[in-house]
């Protein structure tokens, strides 16, 4: 991954920018001109990038939103963290989810998104085929955001398998809206974080009744909720049943393969003591496994110029 750090962008960055897979923007000196120069390099024909990090940015630059919006575009993953997206920004970048063809992974970490920003992003669900992982850690949805993102998903039929919902103040009315979503068996999603949230009792208990009539998740992560523990032990052996590992994606309505018996969990050994760390980072798939290990997904930044990084 290429790096710049500690300085704008100039057009001697262009080269370096349209023939490198991954870049990572960061510094806090994503200006507009910056957005523009990129933008315009995002669309050149020969550009290959791939995966694209921000850091502090404007989103209102009409050069760069075309860019994403290209038949021509190349991004699989755009990573936008610490900008705050507020509803002009969301509505925008729902704009460019309905047009672009070829990102699969949007990661907006730690953006300042509210519920009022969520329901103007699910807008962008309508009509995509390729996005099938959106990670939303630490932001601010509340469950009216949840709500939005479960009727969203259900609605529009998304290919969307994993989210990412981590730290977003979603109590028990987001939770009872994504067990009618398991319950209506019609989404392709397989994972749901919901770690450190404001999730009951009274939403586990709906989240654990639905579960048991979708065979298709194989992650539902509690962990960090004020929670009973019996309801943990619950999701773990529904996720762990052996029956259920062995059912293979799809719809799973009216399919005897995804059914299980009712005796399925007699006889299931659970390790206990693994219950207290279930659905943190030893025991889940996060949306993006990079945010589980540091709120940006990147190491420590290093110089004012392009470097060369690992990506995780």
């Amino acid at each position: 991954m290429k790096r710049l750090t500690g300085r704008s962008l100039t057009p001697l960055d262009t080269p370096l920018i349209i023939h490198s897979r991954e870049l990572d923007i960061d510094g806090g000196y994503t200006i507009e001109s910056d957005m523009k120069l990129l933008g315009t390099a995002l669309q050149t024909k020969s550009c290959t990038v791939e995966r694209l990090q921000l850091h502090y940015f404007s989103f209102q630059v009409v050069e760069f939103t075309n860019a994403l919006k290209s038949r021509d575009c190349t991004l699989k993953t755009l990573h936008l963290y610490e900008n705050r997206l507020g509803v002009e920004d969301a509505t925008e970048l729902a704009m460019v989810l309905r047009q672009n063809e070829s990102m699969d992974t949007l990661i907006l970490n730690q953006c300042e998104i509210d519920c009022e920003a969520i329901k103007a992003l699910v807008g962008g669900l309508e009509g995509n085929t390729t996005l099938k992982s959106i990670n939303l850690w630490d932001n601010r949805i509340g469950d009216e955001g949840a709500k939005a993102l479960a009727e969203a998903i259900e609605t529009y039929g998304t290919q969307l398998q994993t989210l990412n919902l981590w730290g977003n103040k979603i109590g028990n009315e987001g939770a009872v809206a994504f067990a009618e979503l398991f319950r209506n068996n019609q989404s392709a999603l397989r994972d749901l974080i919901l770690v450190y949230n404001e999730i009951g009792d009274e939403g586990g208990d709906d989240l654990v009744d639905a579960l048991e009539q979708n065979e298709g998740i194989r992650n539902l992560d509690l962990f960090g909720n004020p929670l009973d523990q019996a309801i943990i032990m619950d999701v773990y052996c529904l996720i762990n049943d052996p029956l259920r590992c062995s059912y293979e994606g799809g719809l799973n309505k009216d399919d005897d393969r995804g059914r299980r018996s009712e005796n399925a969990l007699e006889g299931l050994s659970i390790d206990k003591s693994c219950l207290v760390s279930l659905g943190g980072a030893e025991g889940a798939t996060a949306a993006d496994t990079e945010s589980t290990a540091s709120p940006t997904g990147v190491g420590e930044l290093s110089g004012c110029c392009w470097t060369d990084v690992v990506s995780s």
